[in-house]
């Protein structure tokens, strides 16, 4: 080009990435392998397990120093085959040694559950789906909507060892979870950071403790507030989460609107739907006042927020709110308590509770990552549920966080007895003697042996002493 040779590369940096020719991603996970080996050595400086520092702070240093490397373009490296993704194990299995101070042979499996840190492919998975979703709801994305080719099917379907694409991949994630047919919500409005909202709402609740307070003093601060805004059309919102199903009512002086979303939903995005919802409706009524009464006081404060909203509902509520008042419409937002007696608000919570009507609206991403988040956590403990022969899963069947000491020699000896891998009972494996067998029971000295041994002897002397004093 231009009289110039251009030289072909083996590989390209984009972005901090490397990328080879055959896209393997092979020189990349060796590369980040270094340097997460490099940052290590912060641990191992404050990791001594007679002085150093405790697990939380070790965890939050790993995080940081060594982790936001490892999560840094998992979405793309990500596709590589298991058998070149699994050469970084051993840095996330290293690092949680260090952290909790569990002996070296301790499983990996135990690792990630006694310091509630999940395994990388499973991180991986997280950051990957969370990225397709953000593709999925973004309108202005590049990809959004983006379909696989009919040529890339067969190919994949004619070489079934070839590494598939990352739409793919994310695809039959989704089918695992059956989220691969739930309609995502698409974020079409966007305020503009030099454009403040102007929405207000009232509360004129707020000085009363709903604990300490009777219902009727609320009930007639209600009726005083109505008097005051007697000319504005009062419409009632209210929405509820039950264990398998989430739904919402809107209530006007004539008709009553009540459907159930998704049970993806929170119980947030059931308010917001339904103060969405009312809006809509007052759209299609004559230009007037209208007053909306809602017991969600979280709503009302995202959406008076100044700061950045991060659910898609609130920019949509306040882009129609916007719209309803360049008409003409006049508008009014209130807080009312919930069940304090207030007429309207019992209505739209009856109807929330008892309604069969079905409403295809999408699920704001938010509450799918949430929920995305628990399957993936289901999917741990499946795996988890499955190591009956762990010392470990004898005392924690249940994957969750567990408080730790924070001294650290303490917590060392603690996790290592949890684990059930000490310096005792297993440092023959590094040094390749047999295995210390116990002198009383002639079996494998073990963390349970041990314990045995020596609660067997505090019952022995706590008997003496009782003697003792008694004679």
């Amino acid at each position: 080009m231009d009289g110039r040779i251009i030289q072909i590369e083996n590989e390209a940096r984009l972005w901090g990435i490397l990328f080879d020719r055959k896209l393997t991603f092979l020189t990349h996970v060796k590369y980040l392998r270094k340097r997460c080996e490099r940052a290590l050595n912060i641990l191992k400086v404050f990791s001594n397990t007679s002085w150093g520092a405790d697990r939380l702070s070790l965890q939050r240093i790993y995080r940081v120093a060594i982790l936001s490397k490892l999560d840094y373009g998992s979405a793309i490296y990500g596709s590589a085959r298991k058998s070149i993704l699994e050469k970084l194990d051993p840095i996330h299995d290293s690092a949680l040694r260090l952290c909790s101070g569990a002996f070296r042979t301790s499983p990996t499996s135990s690792l990630y559950v006694d310091c509630y840190e999940p395994p990388l492919e499973i991180r991986r998975q997280i950051i990957s789906l969370h990225y397709y979703l953000r593709i999925s709801s973004n309108t202005r994305h590049p990809c959004h909507g983006f379909q696989l080719r009919p040529f890339l099917h067969r190919l994949q379907q004619a070489r079934p060892t070839s590494v598939t694409t990352f739409f793919t991949r994310m695809y039959n994630l989704m089918k695992d979870f059956n989220l691969h047919k739930v309609p995502i919500y698409q974020q079409t409005s966007f305020l503009p950071p030099w454009k403040n909202s102007e929405f207000k709402y009232l509360n004129p609740f707020g000085s009363f403790d709903k604990s300490n307070t009777s219902d009727t003093i609320f009930q007639q601060l209600f009726a005083d507030h109505r008097l005051r805004f007697h000319d504005f059309v009062p419409i009632y919102t209210d929405g509820s989460k039950l264990s398998s199903r989430v739904s919402f009512a809107v209530v006007f002086p004539k008709s009553v609107s009540a459907f159930t979303l998704l049970p993806f939903c929170s119980r947030f995005a059931a308010e917001i739907t339904a103060v969405f919802h009312a809006l809509k409706q007052i759209l299609k009524c004559p230009i007037g006042k209208y007053a909306i009464y809602t017991d969600s006081l979280s709503v009302l404060q995202a959406l008076n927020s100044l700061q950045c909203k991060s659910h898609p509902l609130v920019f949509s509520v306040l882009d129609l709110y916007e719209k309803l008042i360049s008409q003409g419409f006049s508008l009014v937002f209130c807080w009312v308590p919930s069940h304090v007696g207030i007429t309207g608000n019992e209505q739209a919570d009856s109807n929330a509770h008892s309604v069969t009507h079905f409403s295809h609206e999408p699920v704001p991403i938010c509450d799918l990552k949430t929920y995305i988040k628990f399957c993936l956590q289901m999917k741990w403990q499946r795996h988890w549920d499955q190591e009956i022969n762990n010392k470990l899963h004898s005392i924690k069947p249940i994957i969750e966080n567990w408080p730790e000491d924070v001294n650290r020699k303490r917590g060392t000896i603690l996790t290592r007895l949890r684990i059930g891998h000490t310096r005792f009972t297993h440092r023959h494996l590094l040094l390749g003697e047999p295995a210390p067998t116990c002198p009383h029971y002639s079996c494998t000295m073990s963390v349970n042996t041990y314990s045995l041994n020596a609660y067997i002897l505090k019952s022995i002397v706590c008997y003496f002493l009782t003697r003792a004093h008694l004679l």
